[in-house]
C-alpha cells in the first residue's frame, strides 16, 4: 500500500498495479518459448514449459490493484478493486468509520523439503493486513494480505514492510480523525494457523 496523493481533503492510497500482470505476461512467454525451442530435448520439458504458461494465466487472471479515495469534502470513501475478470466499486460514509486495524497473526506454511531430506517442514510466517472497520460491523481492506514469505531480503525488509503498512494506516486514520489499532499477534506457537 502507498499513498498516491494527499491533500487537506484528500487521501488515495493504492495496492498493487499493473506489474502483477506483466509478470503473468512473462511467465506466459517464456513458457511457450521454452517450450517451442526445447521440445525436441526431452518430452518433460512440454510439460514444464505448460505449467508456466498456466500459472502465468492464472497470475494474469488473479492480480488486483485497490484505490481507496478517501475525501472529507464529500464525506465519502470511494474504494475500487480492479482485476481483469471482474472488480468492485463501492463508497462508505466517513461518519461510519469505527477506526482502522493493522491485524497481524501467525500461520504455518510448508516449506520445500531440504535436498537431503524428504519431509517438509512446517514454518511460521507472519500474515498482516490492514482494514477500515466500520460501526455497523462491516469491515474494508486496504491492502492485500501480506505475508513474511514475500519478502525476499530477510528480516530488515519484513520489519521494514511491516513498519511502512502501520504508518499509511496510522496516517489514514489520522487523516478520517478515528482511532488506529494494531493487532499483534501471540508469541510463536500461541495462535499459530495451519493451512
Amino acid at each position: 500500500m502507498k499513498i498516491i496523493s494527499q491533500s487537506s481533503d484528500q487521501l488515495v492510497l493504492q495496492e498493487g498495479s499493473a506489474s502483477g500482470i506483466a509478470v503473468g505476461v512473462v511467465f506466459v512467454i517464456v513458457g511457450v518459448l521454452v517450450g517451442y525451442f526445447l521440445h525436441h530435448s526431452n518430452p518433460i520439458v512440454i510439460w514444464i514449459a505448460l505449467a508456466v504458461v498456466i500459472l502465468g494465466l492464472a497470475v494474469i487472471l488473479f492480480s488486483a490493484s485497490i484505490t481507496v479515495d478517501a475525501n472529507k469534502a464529500a464525506g465519502q470513501i470511494s474504494y475500487q478493486k480492479k482485476r481483469l475478470i471482474g472488480g468492485q466499486d463501492s463508497t462508505y460514509a466517513i461518519a461510519d468509520v469505527l477506526r482502522i486495524e493493522t491485524r497481524k497473526q501467525w500461520r504455518v506454511q510448508n516449506s520445500p523439503p531440504a535436498a537431503d531430506q524428504n519431509v517438509s517442514i512446517p514454518q511460521p510466517v507472519l500474515v498482516w493486513q490492514s482494514v477500515v472497520v466500520f460501526k455497523d460491523g462491516r469491515e474494508l481492506p486496504l491492502d492485500h494480505q501480506k505475508t513474511s514469505s514475500t519478502t525476499t531480503i530477510g528480516p530488515a525488509v519484513l520489519m521494514g514492510g511491516q513498519g511502512a503498512e502501520v504508518a499509511i494506516a496510522t496516517q489514514m486514520a489520522n487523516f478520517l480523525s478515528v482511532p488506529f489499532q494494531e493487532i499483534a499477534p501471540p508469541n510463536i506457537g500461541m495462535g499459530v494457523i495451519q493451512l
